[in-house]
């Protein structure tokens, strides 16, 4: 999916018509409506990051070799939350984490961290992980671009479907053990 196809949807949610039009036949936008397009593309890039941060974490693994200190800036992307280290043999390393960097006991081979993604543009494609949909986006998105356009009550209707698209997302699927049963 790209930026492009959830603008889409938000451009049917909000009542966004004529520039709906103009996105299905490749049409040429005015200045008004590039404007709108901007926002809008601004908005999918807050919900992207507010989704890493809070909801669902974008998870990577890397590859270090460091000794004692792992700074961040070394890391490939920007880092949120440091999930676990490993050493050359697979063993989970103790860490302290600081804001620039994590104090590791022993020698870090492998690092799983969650960040944020990088800002995209229209035609940019998107990496969604746990089957999060273009649908759940567009609720975000319109969500926040009714709030900028001052549609307040609009926008937390999204805004409610948005956060349960998410919880539907993060909740568990599959079986659920009880504990066995005891007399007392």
């Amino acid at each position: 999916m790209t930026v492009k196809e959830i603008l889409t949807l938000v451009c049917e949610f909000v009542g966004e018509r004529e520039i709906l039009k103009k996105f299905e036949t490749e049409g040429e936008l005015s200045s008004r409506e590039q404007e709108k397009v901007e926002i809008m593309t601004r908005c999918f890039n807050l919900v992207n990051q507010e989704i890493a941060s809070d909801y669902l974490p974008f998870l990577t693994r890397e590859s270090v070799d460091t000794n004692g200190i792992l700074n961040f800036s070394e890391l490939k992307k920007s880092v949120v939350h440091i999930y676990e280290i490993k050493n050359r043999f697979g063993i989970n390393l103790k860490f302290k984490l600081f804001p620039n960097f994590a104090e590791v006991n022993g020698h870090a081979r492998t690092v799983v961290y969650s960040f944020l993604p990088e800002e995209l543009s229209l035609e940019s494609t998107v990496e969604a992980p746990c089957n999060l949909t273009e649908r759940i986006y567009a609720y975000g998105v319109a969500s926040e671009y009714l709030l900028i356009d001052g549609l307040s009550e609009d926008a937390e209707i999204w805004e409610n479907r948005f956060k349960e698209g998410l919880f539907m997302l993060s909740r568990k699927h599959g079986e659920h053990t009880l504990p066995k049963r005891r007399w007392l």
